[in-house]
């Protein structure tokens, strides 16, 4: 679905700005702190995610493209994930440090390096079917509600080409904006993060691939993927359905040159700051039906 109305991205304010930040500081802190407790109740979401039998199945006109790059310490969730998808997906696994036997038959290449270009490599070593909708998933995180087939089936009725499901405040985010609001079923925004899990239809991975292969972790890639669409297709999150992202942000890289180069991503595409991304046209709240946005 196209979005008929040109989206302009509010005006950036540098008090709104240092208040968005200074918020996400504090709920940083305070999830530092109740660590212990997040851990405790992660555990346990854990415990249920994975004892799930998922009945769901897509109407079978969406051929799904499974990309993934993992370690063989997150194979318990990697294999939950990977129990949400039928046998009509075509799944693509690379492994970091070690092929793990249960997921052999998937695993098409092992070794390290930039996990852009591993994701590429994945996508070009055997054709890939006609129509497919693209799932990149990183390997530690699972659904604490929903799953995929109920993220992709909402993304289909909210006409969404980009979207991803909310996380959720067990676990570790990169800002407030990706967290799931109450109330909400869907957002059309401006932004879509680039992990721990995205989808794209067969238009917008047109426009995505290939990814980028420079030697980073991908911040700031939302400002090109935003630039590349111009607006022509929409995109949001899907607050129906929630992630639990177990890994630590930047826990295995250095975070000052991922924030530099996020930064040089967003003012060579334009835009004065990564908060104009992080915003919100429209909200499909739970109460409502269709999303507001469908008869625009």
């Amino acid at each position: 679905m196209a979005n008929l109305n040109p989206v302009v991205l509010p005006r950036y304010s540098e008090r709104t700005g240092s208040f968005r930040l200074s918020l996400n500081r504090y709920l940083v802190g305070a999830s530092i702190v109740s660590e212990p407790l997040r851990s405790r109740l992660r555990n346990r979401a854990l415990a249920r995610a994975t004892s799930l039998q998922h009945d769901e199945t897509l109407d079978g006109t969406t051929p799904l493209l499974v990309l993934m790059v993992y370690r063989a310490r997150n194979v318990r969730l990697v294999k939950a994930l990977l129990s949400q998808f039928d046998s009509t997906a075509d799944i693509r696994l690379w492994a970091l440090d070690e092929i793990v036997p249960e997921l052999a038959s998937k695993t098409l290449g092992c070794g390290l390096g930039v996990r852009f270009s591993h994701i590429n490599w994945l996508y070009n070593v055997e054709p890939v079917k006609e129509g497919s909708w693209l799932v990149i998933a990183d390997d530690d995180f699972f659904f604490s509600k929903g799953n995929i087939t109920s993220t992709i089936t909402m993304m289909k009725r909210a006409g969404f080409s980009l979207a991803q499901p909310s996380q959720s405040m067990m676990g570790w985010w990169s800002d407030l904006f990706h967290v799931s609001r109450p109330l909400v079923q869907a957002r059309d925004s401006n932004c879509v993060e680039q992990g721990p899990l995205f989808i794209a239809d067969s238009e917008f991975l047109k426009i995505i691939l290939p990814l980028p292969e420079s030697n980073d972790m991908g911040w700031g890639i939302e400002a090109e993927w935003y630039q590349l669409n111009e607006g022509r297709l929409r995109i949001g999150i899907i607050d129906g359905c929630r992630v639990v992202h177990c890994g630590k942000v930047a826990n295995s890289y250095a975070v000052g040159p991922a924030l530099e180069t996020m930064r040089k991503r967003v003012l060579d595409s334009g835009i004065e700051s990564f908060w104009q991304l992080r915003s919100v046209n429209k909200y499909w709240f739970t109460w409502q039906r269709t999303p507001p946005w469908a008869t625009d």
